[in-house]
């Protein structure tokens, strides 16, 4: 008994002791993390233990520790920063008093420090997508540390998506749109890498009927008007060659007669004005008589008026308005009374209603050509054609002064070439018979190739308003394929109701293309369609 007292009182207690010859054995020995995977360079949270029975007096291990870790003799702590990679091992830790030992095994692994992801490449970096139709998987390749996760920005377009673990792009893209750069970053703990994935999207579109033209023709001209409304003239019918001209109107989808010209005509051109107006030039009437009279159209008053003949009988020209408002034609034939090709250019003065004849000539004969007014406005580059010794296998830059020209070869020839203006100042062409198109860089001189499906004679050609370009028709075909220039390839488009050639067409304000008339096997075709892009 224990007693415990002062002045004013006491208190007893019974302790009860046992004086023993040895302490307790240790027992029930454990860590709180048994199977562990440590890091290179990465300092471990101490790993602690615990145990039951008697007290214990130290700790051991074997086999040793990897590298840089240790164990606490008195406390059993695992601790340290791991310096080296170690398979899997497993340590078995002793804890020993006077009484005895008990022991609990860890398993250690020691990995390779994390490195940031090292690159990020896509399979297709720039890809091109149709709308509505499911894509390829656009697959990411890695190297470096492995990635824990990826992302994306901007948001890719709509219907696609980005598979954050993988970082594969997939999914069916839901409308067209113009290329765009999308940046993807992988990323671990340890850094982050990107890369760029630019992706348009592109589609078949469709075309809708529009009302027919009166009469049915081909070997005409289009023209959009100031005020939307497009221009209708000349060209072949089934009685000949006609003077009627027609005006179509997007707003209400219809044809209606217009003043007839003052001279019929076919393998004319018919050019806008800076005025509104529209000069018509060349072509040759049913006999295949040279037409010299050209006439402008006044769409506010719907008259025709004659002003300046050209020097020389031509059709199957090409015209160009240029940036002072002059009008320059080039080249051409005429078949009565001779069959003959023309070298020469002639230029319209709207001012003096004057045409003056250029001091250069071409350095070939040629018609049936393209043409285009070349960046800067100070030159045209003229394309292929015929001329008496048969398919003209150059082209040519011919100042717009008409002082100098310069020729060069082309890969391609046919009978007919068209061509039109890229966004970019390239000059996109192709001929009747072959399957390649031409693109020509202004500024280096030099011309890449493209390929498309069909051999079509007599096609028409069309810049969509997103930059883009319609190829319809040709020979008796209703196909139609579209040329991406930010690709440089072609995909196919929606066929036409009716298949034609020598059709004419034009972009509409809204986007559309008109595509009028043509010839078919069994004659002039009537029928317009428009084409939604």
């Amino acid at each position: 008994m224990v007693t415990a007292e002062n002045a004013a009182g006491s208190t007893t207690a019974r302790v009860d002791i046992e004086v023993r010859q040895t302490p307790a054995m240790p027992a029930g020995l454990t860590y709180r993390e048994t199977a562990v995977v440590y890091t290179v360079g990465e300092a471990i949270a101490p790993n602690a233990p615990a145990s039951s029975g008697g007290p214990i007096a130290t700790y051991t291990i074997a086999p040793t520790l990897p590298a840089g870790l240790s164990l606490d003799a008195q406390t059993g702590v695992v601790s340290g920063t791991p310096t080296a990679v170690t398979a899997q091992t497993s340590h078995t830790v002793t804890g020993t008093n006077a009484a005895g030992s008990t022991d609990v095994a860890l398993h250690i692994t020691v990995k390779a420090a994390l490195v940031a992801p090292a690159s990020l490449v896509y399979s297709a970096p720039k890809v091109l997508y149709v709308a509505t139709e499911a894509i390829v998987p656009n697959a990411a390749q890695t190297t470096g540390g492995p990635v824990t996760t990826f992302t994306v920005a901007p948001a890719l377009p709509a219907g696609l998506s980005l598979n954050a673990q993988t970082g594969a792009i997939t999914g069916t893209p839901a409308a067209p749109q113009s290329l765009a750069a999308y940046t993807v970053t992988a990323v671990n703990a340890a850094g982050s890498v990107q890369a760029q994935v630019q992706i348009a999207t592109t589609a078949r579109g469709s075309w809708a009927p529009a009302t027919t033209i009166a009469p049915a023709r081909h070997y005409f001209a289009l023209t959009r008007l100031n005020d939307g409304k497009v221009l209708a003239t000349g060209g072949y019918t089934a009685g000949g060659v006609t003077s009627s001209a027609a005006l179509y109107d997007p707003a209400t989808g219809t044809w209606a007669p217009t003043a007839s010209m003052l001279a019929a005509r076919n393998g004319h051109t018919a050019t806008l004005l800076l005025d509104g107006r529209v000069l018509v030039a060349g072509g040759s009437d049913t006999a295949r008589n040279g037409v010299l009279l050209t006439e402008i159209f006044d769409p506010v008053a719907n008259t025709w008026t004659a002003t300046g003949s050209i020097a020389e009988p031509r059709e199957w020209h090409s015209a160009a308005r240029l940036p002072n408002g002059k009008v320059l034609i080039v080249g051409g034939h005429t078949s009565q009374p001779t069959l003959n090709f023309s070298q020469t250019a002639e230029l319209y003065d709207p001012a003096v209603g004057t045409w003056t004849t250029a001091a250069t000539p071409l350095t070939t004969p040629r018609s049936q050509h393209a043409m285009e007014l070349l960046p800067g406005g100070n030159a045209v580059l003229v394309i292929g054609g015929v001329n008496r010794n048969g398919f003209v296998t150059t082209a040519e830059v011919f100042s717009v002064d008409g002082t100098s020209t310069t020729s060069m070869p082309i890969g391609i020839q046919g009978n007919l070439f068209r061509s039109v203006m890229l966004a970019d100042g390239s000059v996109l062409t192709l001929a009747d018979g072959s399957t390649t198109a031409l693109r020509f860089q202004p500024a280096t001189s030099t011309w890449t190739t493209s390929t498309f499906a069909a051999t079509r004679a007599l096609p028409t050609l069309t810049t969509l308003a997103d930059g883009r370009v319609l190829l319809a028709g040709g020979g008796n075909l209703n196909t139609a394929e579209v040329f991406h220039p930010d690709f440089d390839v072609w995909t196919t488009a929606s066929p036409m109701a009716t298949g034609r050639r020598a059709a004419s067409a034009v972009l509409l304000n809204d986007g559309r293309v008109l595509t009028v008339g043509g010839f078919s096997g069994s004659g002039e075709v009537d029928a317009s369609e428009t084409y939604l892009p």
